[in-house]
């Protein structure tokens, strides 16, 4: 059996990453294998014996005069870290792993730790969770402009301090700028990262237009624990979307869309800086068949999702392989979402669901229109994307295939 380092900047659930990795954990931990975790030290971290080879906790967040004094630490963090260098060289020599599986590792930990584990001659494999090797905003979305943007993907990557498409900031897109130019002078990850795992597609052919080497890119869809999520036979009279609230969502073209769809229930759920936005627009709109939730998770949102007739994904900047359909999937619910980035690849167009062009209010509508008008079509695809999660996303399917690509990459270490 194998000591795998999991590496990954939180060890708690922030994200979908964060999703990922405990999820892929588990089903290794399962199967006898041994997983030791290198993260950042933070309160919401999970207990480990391992904690304390965990970098110092960074913030990001801070103002007045401690900005002055935390700006060369934070800098120092981004473009390159001796610290975390010297914690997972501790680590290494103490486990001594076989292989490496990095996650998300930029700002918090910093790519430097790369160096460590070709020096002690780790095979390292890495999933690419969001666009960071090629976007300095990790992104291929300008927030300012709520357009996508590929300009970085010449591999120039002074545009965001022009474009400012960081919080809107020309500091913070030199920091990224520099972090970026720092990387690829220092091809940090092209000759230090053996496998790049994509869960979509998509995304693998961005790395490509990027730079990076076709064969050294495997695809396979990520992978939930099916026995959480239980299909239900009975809905009730709303339809939901659910996530980050957030301007590349989509979420305005779907509230325009519901002034088409004077029936049924949306249900919003989540949180983000766009709420307040959403909520004066569904008041001044007379939306008063949409309802905000606020944000949930767990059982809770499980339930939420299994009650709703399906599922909005209405997003308008590339999505990689958005754990919402997957989730929307195994409790046996369709999808209706936008035509970019790895939706397609999840959502088959009149079978598990239905796909529209990002940003097509009207379309969008008659969509709605007709999966309410059609429900026991919806149910059809309901259950049709129930048996596409199973044969996908399932956690044996997916360890035989993880674990193919482990066995590839000891082989060529040996």
């Amino acid at each position: 059996m194998l000591t795998i380092l999991m590496i990954d900047k939180y060890y708690f659930v922030k994200g979908g990453a964060e999703r990922y990795v405990f999820d892929l954990t588990a089903v290794l931990e399962k199967h006898g294998h041994r997983i030791v975790p290198f993260s950042m030290q933070h309160t919401r971290n999970l207990n480990t014996p391992f904690s304390s080879f965990f970098v110092r906790p960074v913030e990001f967040n801070v103002g007045g005069i401690r900005k002055l004094f935390a700006g060369v630490f934070i800098a120092s963090r981004i473009l390159y870290s001796l610290h975390a260098k010297r914690r997972l060289a501790r680590l290494i020599r103490k486990v001594r792993p076989d292989i490496a599986h990095v996650h998300m590792i930029d700002h918090q930990i910093s790519p430097s730790i790369l160096h460590v584990l070709r020096k002690f001659r780790i095979p390292v494999i890495q999933t690419v969770h969001q666009y960071k090797l090629i976007c300095p905003n990790y992104r291929l979305y300008n927030m300012r402009t709520r357009m996508i943007c590929e300009k970085c993907l010449d591999r120039k990557f002074w545009h965001p301090v022009f474009d400012r498409c960081h919080k809107d900031s020309v500091s913070a897109g030199l920091l990224l700028a520099l972090e970026a130019c720092l990387h690829r002078i220092l091809r940090i990850y092209e000759r230090n990262i053996d496998v790049f795992h994509v869960p979509s597609r998509f995304i693998g052919s961005k790395l490509v237009e990027g730079g990076f080497p076709a064969g050294r890119i495997r695809h396979l869809f990520y992978t939930i624990d099916m026995d959480q999520y239980k299909p239900v036979r009975d809905s009730r009279d709303y339809f939901l979307y659910y996530g980050r609230l957030s301007g590349e969502k989509g979420i305005h073209t779907l509230l325009k869309a519901m002034k088409n769809v004077r029936r049924s229930m949306l249900e919003i759920a989540g949180d983000g800086e766009l709420r307040e936005a959403l909520e004066a627009t569904v008041r001044r709109e007379r939306l008063t068949h949409v309802r905000f939730s606020g944000y949930l998770s767990g059982p809770e949102l499980r339930k939420m999702i299994s009650l709703s007739r399906f599922v909005v994904v209405p997003s308008e900047w590339y999505e990689n392989s958005p754990l919402t359909v997957y989730e929307a999937f195994a409790l046996g619910k369709p999808v209706i979402g936008s035509a970019v980035g790895g939706i397609p690849e999840l959502v088959v167009h009149g079978r598990t669901g239905l796909l529209f062009q990002p940003g097509d209010a009207e379309t969008l509508s008659r969509h709605i229109l007709y999966l309410l008008d059609h429900p026991s079509l919806a149910v059809q695809m309901g259950r049709r994307a129930r048996r596409r999660a199973e044969a996908l996303f399932g956690p044996e399917n997916h360890y035989h295939a993880m674990m193919r690509i482990y066995r590839d990459l000891l082989g060529k270490a040996l």
